[in-house]
């Protein structure tokens, strides 16, 4: 089976855990050590620091290396930290990003249409997909994002093992919302998850170098689904979303 990541960090992080990937080459180590054949990345600076400059940072430390699918840290445009909505198809296209991720909490913006809403037309216009944390959105926050934005797909990914109450509600309600796989240890929660809502609202994540690549494919390998089911959150969904965006 192949593997198509929904979420990696690469760059430096300010602080670094002993052992964990810090270079783009140990991500890709462990990429083929796990059968993990492409990876949405984003960048550690434009998380942690710069925005702008970090999102230049993954173009450049991704340059001739396919396997990275490029993502960028966005935000309302206020005070010139992001490039405005005007400018930001040409920008992706230019240099080859096909997704988004948000990071409300950490960077101190409101996800209220007030704030978001104009990046979020763009999104929803050219089809670009959106990705964030539940500990950056949680849930009337998750419900709130996909239900302002209806016509925006919205990945939650980096999820917890106590997310499925709040997250049922979420889904029933809001068609646009596809869960990533890698922290939602619940027992049997692949499974009943695809009972309940289909396979094809999951998709494979690592959450590199915060989690296990190992022990997230090995969520979707020993999942008690259908072959079928495992290619589809493996890879095809991604796919998927990703094949859709019009830039």
């Amino acid at each position: 089976m192949r593997f198509f990541d929904a979420g990696c960090q690469l760059g430096r992080r300010g602080v670094i855990r002993e052992g964990e990937p810090a270079t783009k080459e140990d991500v890709l180590e462990l990429m083929d050590r796990c059968r993990i054949e492409k990876a949405v990345a984003c960048h550690a600076m434009a998380r942690e620091g710069d925005m702008k400059q970090g999102n230049l940072e993954l173009v450049k430390e991704t340059e001739g290396e396919p396997r990275f699918v490029r993502q960028w840290v966005a935000m309302p445009s206020a005070f010139g930290e992001f490039m405005g909505v005007d400018e930001l198809p040409d920008g992706m296209k230019e240099n080859g990003v096909s997704s988004l991720r948000l990071f409300p909490k950490t960077h101190g913006f409101s996800i209220k249409p007030y704030a978001l809403g104009k990046l979020m037309d763009a999104a929803a216009e050219c089809r670009i997909p959106v990705f964030f944390d539940y500990g950056e959105a949680m849930g009337d926050e998750m419900y709130g994002l996909c239900h302002d934005y209806p016509d925006v797909n919205f990945v939650v990914t980096n999820t917890a093992y106590a997310l499925n109450r709040w997250l049922g509600p979420v889904l029933d309600s809001c068609p646009n919302l596809y869960v990533g796989t890698g922290s939602y240890v619940v027992h049997g929660g692949l499974a009943n998850f695809c009972k309940y809502y289909s396979a094809e609202r999951l998709v494979f994540n690592t959450n590199l170098p915060f989690g296990s690549a190992a022990a997230a494919v090995s969520l979707v390998c020993f999942a008690d689904i259908s072959k079928e089911e495992k290619g589809l959150i493996a890879y095809g969904n991604l796919e998927r979303l990703l094949g859709e965006v019009r830039l």
